[in-house]
């Protein structure tokens, strides 16, 4: 199955899953809403939302169904509100994020891994669906980075010792590893330009 195809079937999963209720309960656009444009805003909808599980899109529906825009609580809400909830409903996969790729394999997510802040900045990525924009957020990440270099160091020094640990250090120490694993592989990004 080529891409086109698998995206096609996943617009067509959201189509049947979360378009079509909403239309069938009347959700439409304003009057004098030209037909190509509403085309196109449900286009960039489904393409917002087709991350979601089949279970997730539901979820969306049901949030949805009763916050219409208008008198009537017949319009589609706002693009901003349906991409929050759906937000809420399943996080974004970070790997999505426009910018996220190039801004790791650029000398930007060079100097996160050479300065042992690069788990703290993929976090921070996570969060914030951005890169650090400011002093103040660089030094808060700078911050983060050494607190979790310590515990990461002082929960690796039990297990050496054959000291057990604590569930909560376990996970912590588990999701240390696949968030270093998932950074390291967006740094060692062969053919990226340097953005940054």
């Amino acid at each position: 199955m080529t891409e086109d195809q698998t995206e096609e079937s996943n617009r067509a999963r959201v189509r049947r899953l979360f378009i079509a209720p909403m239309q069938g309960l009347g959700f439409r656009f304003k009057k004098g809403t030209p037909i190509e444009e509403e085309r196109k805003r449900i286009e960039r909808i489904i393409d917002d939302v087709s991350y979601l599980t089949d279970r997730n899109l539901d979820r969306l529906y049901l949030t949805l169904r009763d916050k219409g825009e208008g008198s009537a609580r017949c319009f589609w809400p706002a693009r901003a509100t349906i991409i929050a909830l759906a937000q809420a409903a399943q996080p974004r996969p970070i790997e999505d994020f426009p910018g996220l790729a190039s801004w790791f394999a650029s000398a930007a997510g060079q100097r996160a891994l050479e300065a042992n802040r690069l788990v703290a900045e993929y976090r921070f990525w996570k969060a914030k669906h951005r890169p650090p924009m400011n002093e103040h957020e660089t030094a808060m990440i700078a911050s983060h980075a050494r607190r979790l270099a310590s515990d990461v160091e002082l929960a690796r020094e039990r297990l050496y010792r054959n000291v057990p640990l604590q569930p909560d250090e376990r996970a912590m120490l588990e999701a240390y590893a696949l968030d270093e694993r998932s950074a390291l592989d967006l740094v060692n990004v062969p053919g990226q330009e340097d953005a940054a």
